[in-house]
């Protein structure tokens, strides 16, 4: 095989495993915004987030793990240090998130919604590199 195959090859299974990683997203990420959207009004703009992240989180762990980065390793000893990686990923996350939405709500006047799409936009690439290099590991 050579160099050139082997790049298209690999560019391929990116771009394929990068498509898959957004439509996981955007699947967790419909749960995710519409825990937010039922519940800002009614608890408030952090705990609406601390419940949306979380309903988000499960789904996308699940989906990340088998339909994206195809690991199927179920050992307790993996799974528990995979889900240890993508609850501290997810802390960050959360933390950066909340920071990000109480910055463009409070700071920059945006309203709820607007803000925690920016901030969406700007957790993708950080979370996708990070799954891929140091929790499910292709």
């Amino acid at each position: 095989m050579s160099y050139s195959s082997l790049r298209s090859l690999v560019e391929k299974a990116v771009s394929l495993q990068f498509s898959r990683y957004l439509l996981v997203g955007i699947i967790a990420w419909i749960i995710d915004f519409m825990v937010f959207v039922l519940s800002h009004a009614a608890i408030g703009v952090v705990w609406a987030q601390t419940a949306a992240r979380i309903s988000g989180a499960v789904t996308a762990f699940a989906g990340h793990k088998v339909f994206v980065y195809n690991n199927r390793d179920f050992t307790r000893r993996q799974l528990g240090k995979q889900a240890f990686g993508y609850l501290l990923l997810w802390v960050f996350s959360y933390l950066l998130s909340v920071g990000c939405i109480i910055l463009f709500t409070d700071k920059l006047g945006l309203d709820p919604i607007p803000a925690k799409l920016v901030t969406e936009i700007i957790l993708v690439g950080i979370n996708y590199i990070t799954m891929k290099r140091l929790i499910f590991l292709t």
